[in-house]
C-alpha cells in the first residue's frame, strides 16, 4: 500500500472517529436542560393564565350582577314611589283605609304596578304585611299565603335594611358544564321596603309593607359563563402557543449548536491536517530539493549516453531510454512537489487568456495526436485576465493533461470561455477566493473557463476530496495535480469548481478576476 493511500485512509477513520463524537457530544448538549424548562414554563403559563382568567371573568360577573341589582333597587324605589301616589294615598282618602281583600283596591294596585313593570324582565312582584303574608302579588294565587316570604323579611319590615341576594337551582360551580341553562335557574331577589311620607318633619318615614321583587338572570349568567369559557380557552391556547414557540426555539437552538460544534470540529480536524501538511510539505520540499540536483545530473547524463551510443545494441538503447524517462517523470514529481510546498506568488500582468490556451496545446499538440484526442475550442474574443502567465499556463497544461488521462483513449476535450460578472459567475457567489461585489456598485467582470472531456466523469464519492492533496485515483499518481491548479487560481483571487457535466464528462471550470485592457492612443 502506497504512502498517499494510508494516509487517506488515516484521515477517513479519523473523520469518521470526530463524527461520532459528535453525535454523542450532541445528546449531552448543554441545552438538554431546556426541555424540561421548557414543560415547567408551559405548567407555569396554564396556571398563570387560568388564574387570570377566572379572576377577569369573575369580574366581569361581579359588575353585570351588580348592574342587575342597581337596576332592580331603582325600579322597586321607582315601585315604591308609585303605589304610594297612585295607590296608597288615594285609597286612604277615599276608603280611610287599604283593604286589598276587597277586589276593587286589589285591581287598582295591580293596574299601577302593572303600569310600571310592563315591558321589564320582572319574573315576579310580592308585596309583604307585618304578618308575613303575601298582601299582593303579580300571580293572584298567591294572595294571602303564608310561608312564602324569605327569612329576612323582617330586617326589611323594620325599614333597617335593603336586601338582594342571587338564588339558584343548582351550585354554582356546576353551571359551566350544564349549559344551556333551564329558565329560572338563576334569580336576582330584591326585598326592599315598602314607605310611605312622614306626615309632619318630626315623624318617621311609615313603613307599610316589604316589597320583593324576583329577576330571571339565567340568560345573563349564560353570557358570563360563555364569556368566561371564551377567556379561558383563549388563555389555554396562547399557552400552548407560547409553549410551541419555546419548543422549537429551543430545538432549533439545539439544532445550531450542534452544527456549531460539527463545525468546530471539522475546523479542528482541517487545523490539524494543515499542520500535518505544512510539516510534511516542509520536509518534501527539502528532501525534493536535495533530490533535484543529483536529478538534473543523472537525466543529463542520460541524454549524453543516448547521443554517445546511437549505435550501441537495443538493449542499451532500451536501457539508456528508460533511464531517461524515468529521471523526466521523476523530475516532473520533484517539480510538483516543489511547487505545492512553496508556492510562487503570481505576478499582475495583463494576460491573453486565449494565447496560454494556443502554448499550453501546442506542446501537447504531438501527445494528444498519439492519444487520439480532439480538442474542441469556443472561447469569447478579448478574454483578458491580470495575472501570471506562467503560473496560468501551468494551470491549464495540468487541467488539459487530467483531462487526457481521464480519457484513457481517443476522446474529445471542449474548451469554452466566456466574459461574465462576479456575482453570477456560475451561481456561487462568496466561494473562497472569488472575487467579492461591493453594494451599490457594479459587479466586476470575471472570466469563466470551461473544460469537459468525454471520458466517464468524476467519482462522486470522491468529487470532494479530488482537491485534497495527495488524494488520487491514479495509480502512481502523486495527488498534486488539481491542488496545485486551486493554489494557482486562488493566488489570482480567482476559484476552480469540479463536477460532472450535463451529459457526461468530467467538467472542471475555473473562474478569475477580468482585465481591462487600456485604449491605444488615438482610439
Amino acid at each position: 500500500m502506497t504512502a498517499p493511500r494510508a494516509g487517506q485512509m488515516a484521515d477517513e477513520a479519523a473523520k469518521e472517529d470526530a463524527e461520532r463524537r459528535v453525535a454523542q457530544e450532541a445528546e449531552r448538549l448543554p441545552l438538554s436542560y431546556a426541555r424540561t424548562l421548557s414543560w415547567l414554563s408551559l405548567l407555569v403559563i396554564l396556571l398563570s393564565s387560568l388564574g387570570l382568567s377566572f379572576f377577569i371573568s369573575s369580574s366581569v360577573r361581579e359588575t353585570l350582577l351588580r348592574r342587575q341589582e342597581d337596576f332592580a333597587r331603582q325600579l322597586v324605589e321607582n315601585l315604591n314611589s308609585q303605589i304610594y301616589r297612585r295607590f296608597a294615598l288615594p285609597t286612604i282618602m277615599a276608603n280611610g283605609r287599604i283593604a286589598l281583600r276587597q277586589p276593587t283596591q286589589y285591581e287598582h294596585l295591580d293596574r299601577v304596578v302593572r303600569s310600571v313593570i310592563e315591558g321589564l324582565p320582572v319574573e315576579k312582584l310580592r308585596i309583604y304585611d307585618f304578618t308575613r303574608r303575601v298582601a299582593y302579588s303579580s300571580d293572584k294565587a298567591d294572595q294571602g299565603r303564608a310561608g312564602l316570604a324569605p327569612a329576612n323579611v323582617d330586617a326589611v319590615l323594620d325599614g333597617s335594611t335593603v336586601s338582594s341576594e342571587i338564588v339558584s337551582s343548582i351550585p354554582a360551580w356546576q353551571a359551566p358544564f350544564r349549559v344551556p341553562l333551564k329558565e329560572g335557574t338563576f334569580v336576582l331577589r330584591v326585598l326592599y321596603p315598602l314607605r310611605g311620607e312622614p306626615m309632619g318633619p318630626e315623624h318617621k318615614v311609615p313603613v307599610m309593607g316589604a316589597l320583593e321583587l324576583t329577576q330571571d338572570i339565567t340568560d345573563d349568567y349564560e353570557r358570563v359563563l360563555a364569556f368566561q369559557g371564551i377567556i379561558v380557552v383563549m388563555c389555554l391556547l396562547s399557552s400552548v402557543l407560547l409553549f410551541g414557540v419555546l419548543h422549537l426555539l429551543i430545538q432549533r437552538a439545539e439544532r445550531v449548536l450542534a452544527e456549531r460544534m460539527q463545525k468546530n470540529r471539522q475546523l479542528e480536524n482541517e487545523l490539524h491536517s494543515n499542520e500535518r501538511l505544512v510539516s510534511m510539505g516542509r520536509v518534501v520540499a527539502s528532501i525534493a530539493h536535495e533530490i533535484r540536483n543529483p536529478l538534473g545530473i543523472i537525466r543529463s547524463s542520460a541524454e549524453l549516453l543516448q547521443r554517445r551510443t546511437a549505435g550501441a545494441d537495443k538493449g542499451t538503447a532500451r536501457i539508456l531510454g528508460a533511464i531517461y524517462d524515468e529521471a523526466v517523470r521523476l523530475s516532473q514529481t520533484v517539480n510538483d512537489f516543489l511547487d505545492y510546498a512553496r508556492p510562487r506568488k503570481p505576478r499582475e500582468d495583463v494576460v491573453d487568456v486565449d494565447l496560454v490556451l494556443d502554448q499550453a496545446l501546442a506542446f501537447l499538440e504531438g501527445e494528444f495526436s498519439r492519444k487520439g484526442v480532439s480538442v474542441e475550442r469556443e472561447l469569447e474574443p478579448g478574454l483578458f485576465v491580470r495575472g501570471d502567465k506562467d503560473l496560468l499556463y501551468r494551470a491549464f497544461y495540468n487541467i488539459l493533461v487530467n483531462g487526457q488521462q481521464a480519457l484513457d483513449g481517443p476522446g474529445i476535450i471542449r474548451v469554452s470561455g466566456r466574459h461574465a460578472e462576479a456575482a453570477a459567475a456560475s451561481g456561487t457567489s462568496g466561494a473562497p477566493g472569488a472575487p467579492e461585489t461591493v453594494p451599490g456598485h457594479a459587479p466586476e467582470p470575471v472570466v469563466e473557463l470551461e473544460f469537459l472531456d468525454s471520458g466517464p466523469g468524476f467519482d462522486p464519492a470522491s468529487l470532494s476530496s479530488l482537491l485534497d492533496p495527495f488524494f488520487t485515483t491514479k495509480e502512481g499518481g502523486t495527488g498534486l495535480g488539481l491542488p496545485i491548479v486551486q493554489s494557482i487560481v486562488v493566488g489570482h483571487g480567482g476559484r476552480i469548481e469540479l463536477e460532472n457535466g450535463a451529459e457526461g464528462g468530467a467538467l472542471v471550470r475555473v473562474i478569475l478576476p477580468g482585465a481591462m485592457i487600456p485604449a491605444e492612443p488615438g482610439h
